[in-house]
């Protein structure tokens, strides 16, 4: 392994080579979660992080905030964003990066949709506002956020915005994608382990298209 990354740092960026780092960082906490929680079944520190939030962060003030929060992954926004997206990048001829988008979100939401019925992990009890349906892990907000403004974040990188700027919008991405993986636990909908889970598997699938995108469909 450090052969390997002293020769790849030889060859690419040390952006690149960082981003190869925290890939393997995800790759490693994905399967670290599912042995964990779901093959050993210990969910000591997921009730131990409810109880600290019911103790310390719930409160009834907050909770619309974070209702509309977690919205911004909701399968109502997405319906609406990505066509807004895709037509946006078309009408602009940015047609990798709509093939981009296409690959990206087409194929994170049927890793997510495979993943939750691989694992089958049911919902945590007890839930703050509303029941979900589907399987808990790993949480599709958390993966998909990470996936969707993650995807904005590059695409504001390739920009010839000032690069003060291109920080600013791809850091407040950043903070949104945290701040809805937060709501999903606050309102008791997904385990921690699950978003944790899902942060990490939508790393690991943005990464891989970017990756294959800049080695043979350059996006710039």
């Amino acid at each position: 392994m450090v052969q390997f990354l002293k020769n790849y740092y030889r060859n690419h960026s040390v952006k690149l080579l960082i981003s190869l780092l925290f890939f393997l960082m995800a790759l490693f906490t994905f399967a670290a979660i599912t042995n964990e929680v779901l093959f050993e079944k210990e969910e000591q520190i997921d009730l131990m992080i409810f109880e600290f939030f019911k103790a310390h962060i719930i409160r009834p003030g907050r909770t619309g905030f974070m209702y509309t929060i977690t919205q911004f992954s909701s399968a109502p926004f997405v319906k609406i964003a990505y066509p807004f997206l895709m037509l946006a990048l078309l009408t602009g001829r940015f047609y990798r990066r709509a093939l981009f988008t296409v690959a990206a979100g087409g194929g994170g939401l049927m890793l997510i949709y495979i993943t939750k019925l691989f694992f089958a992990r049911p919902r945590p009890l007890h839930p703050l506002l509303y029941r979900e349906e589907s399987f808990s892990f790993p949480s599709g907000h958390a993966t998909f956020s990470f996936i969707f403004y993650g995807m904005l974040a590059y695409f504001i990188w390739l920009t010839d915005l000032p690069k003060i700027w291109k920080y600013v919008f791809m850091t407040f991405l950043v903070i949104l994608s945290l701040a809805i993986g937060f709501s999903r636990i606050y309102l008791r909908v997904h385990y921690p382990s699950d978003v944790l889970g899902g942060f990490s598997l939508g790393y690991f699938w943005l990464f891989l298209m970017i990756y294959t995108f800049r080695r043979w469909f350059p996006l710039a």
